[in-house]
């Protein structure tokens, strides 16, 4: 029995001593169109072994999967607006029900926005262990999406401004998304401005405000130092 309580005993000190997070940590990362988050998500999944679920790519691949619901998804994204919740949140769900979520843990990009999303969240008994929302001027999201190509070929995303693709095969076939026009980024950002106070007033026991014009390495470890040293 003494040999047992002595291995418990330095397990807890290893744990003690460890700067890993000591529960899987379940990250949300809100703010406007182009503030940082997907960059900052994909950052963080991978230096802390996380799920990234993000709405977005969900949404693509239930296009493949599924065409009839294609032209919706499509038609809203490419007007800026919000894809339908019937549709956001089954798929949401069930990702978040899966094994390695439940196990590693996640880091969201751009969800719950909408009331309906935060419901869903509070009936799964889903309680985030932080949540940060980037803070970004209308001029700094119109400036930097207006930058954004995307190459149809391999779906990546490159930024004329700050990586640009290598090679100029790459760079003569990227194309501008409609969602990236002045016109359609001006109405996500508003439609982000009307849900910000909520989001939160919702949250306001585990939030972490983020400057996004901050260099992209301080954001990363302002995010990083709040995860592996949670305060809420």
């Amino acid at each position: 029995m003494n040999e047992v309580a002595s291995d418990i005993a330095r397990v807890l000190r290893i744990r003690f001593r460890n700067n890993a997070p000591r529960r899987p940590p379940r990250v949300i990362l809100l703010g406007p169109p182009g503030s940082g988050r997907s960059t900052q998500a994909s950052t963080m999944a991978e230096r802390f072994g996380l799920v990234k679920i993000c709405t977005r790519s969900l949404l693509k691949k239930e296009m493949q999967r599924n065409p009839q619901i294609t032209s919706i998804i499509q038609d809203a994204l490419d007007k800026g607006e919000m894809v339908p919740d019937e549709i956001v949140l089954t798929l949401v769900e069930k990702r978040l029900r899966q094994s390695d979520c439940r196990v590693n843990g996640w880091v969201m990009d751009g969800f719950p926005q909408t009331e309906a999303q935060v419901k869903l969240l509070q009936s799964m008994r889903i309680k985030p262990s932080l949540v940060c929302i980037f803070e970004q001027a209308f001029e700094e999201s119109s400036r930097r999406l207006s930058n954004r190509r995307l190459d149809p070929v391999t779906g990546i995303h490159y930024n004329l401004e700050i990586n640009p693709p290598k090679d100029d095969s790459t760079a003569a076939r990227l194309i501008e998304m409609a969602e990236d026009s002045e016109e359609i980024v001006k109405k996500r950002y508003e439609r982000w401005s009307g849900q910000v106070s909520h989001l939160e007033e919702t949250f306001k026991n585990m939030l972490l405000n983020v400057q996004s014009d901050k260099p992209v390495d301080g954001v990363t470890e302002q995010i990083a130092d709040a995860i592996q040293n949670p305060i809420f």
